[in-house]
């Protein structure tokens, strides 16, 4: 009877113990508010007439993206581990803003006017990018509680861009000073740190969720050496600015933990 009592100890000791401890398959994704950071006009703005137009900041909108793909991680004790991300990413930029006219925009037929001293003329700038991006983080998980835990995560990520568009339209007239493609106008490798905050969930000893939220900020320049080129970039800055991804948003995944009942098995034996 002691024997048995004894058992039973050491299983649920055991078991709970590692209960995090191992290798760990899952799938994640995230929805996010992103943005980018310091992109000036870069052009938008040259059919204006009036120079201090031509050099204005637009105004940002929120934009909206996301991620998801599969996570792969290997938890060294009950609390530290490594966890390795390969996702699809969708970011970018929405702008919009009215400005005093004219403006001069090129049409099939030649030049159109649109606006006046006294009309202004909207102004729309869509830029979207996508990248195939793989973060590894560094995980904390907390020792407190049983079936949910606290974690933090953070790391590297290195983001591989796989499409990019931008739409540029005055009173809904398409219009690119540059007539450059989005490839030549925006990096294809972004580097950045990403961050996760939020609560582990353990449904079974095998499978386990994750809910919180997770953040990015790029630390190299969005911007191709085309835009770096550009005379000038808005009426508030004597010199090139950098340009930088950031997004945060929710994320959920969901896990499963390989090895649990190989270690039942063990202890089963005793």
């Amino acid at each position: 009877m002691k024997k048995q009592a004894s058992l039973m100890l050491c299983l649920l000791l055991t078991i709970g113990g590692y209960a995090q401890k191992g290798f760990h398959l899952g799938v994640s994704g995230t929805f996010s508010s992103t943005w980018i950071l310091n992109q000036n006009n870069y052009g938008t703005l040259e059919p204006f007439k009036q120079s201090y137009v031509k050099q204005s900041e637009m105004d940002y909108l929120a934009t909206w993206g996301g991620n998801a793909g599969v996570v792969l991680g290997y938890n060294f004790t009950n609390n530290l581990g490594l966890q390795a991300e390969v996702q699809y990413n969708v970011t970018g930029q929405k702008y919009k803003d009215n400005f005093e006219g004219p403006a001069i925009v090129p049409v099939d037929t030649g030049m159109l006017s649109l606006g006046s001293a006294t009309e202004r003329v909207e102004v729309t700038r869509v830029i979207k990018l996508s990248y195939l991006q793989i973060p590894l983080m560094f995980k904390v998980i907390t020792k407190k509680g049983k079936k949910v835990k606290f974690f933090f995560c953070i790391g590297p990520q290195i983001g591989f861009r796989t499409a990019a568009s931008e739409q540029v339209k005055l009173e809904e007239i398409p219009y690119d000073r540059l007539a450059l493609p989005p490839s030549e106008k925006f990096k294809t490798v972004d580097i950045g740190l990403a961050m996760q905050l939020g609560v582990v969930v353990f449904a079974t000893d095998y499978l386990f969720v994750d809910i919180g939220l997770s953040t990015y900020g790029g630390l190299n320049d969005l911007n191709g050496k085309k835009l770096k080129a550009l005379d000038w970039y808005s009426k508030n800055d004597v010199a090139y600015q950098k340009s930088y991804n950031f997004r945060a948003g929710l994320m959920a995944g969901v896990h499963y933990l390989f090895g649990v009942q190989k270690r039942k098995e063990i202890y089963l034996q005793y």
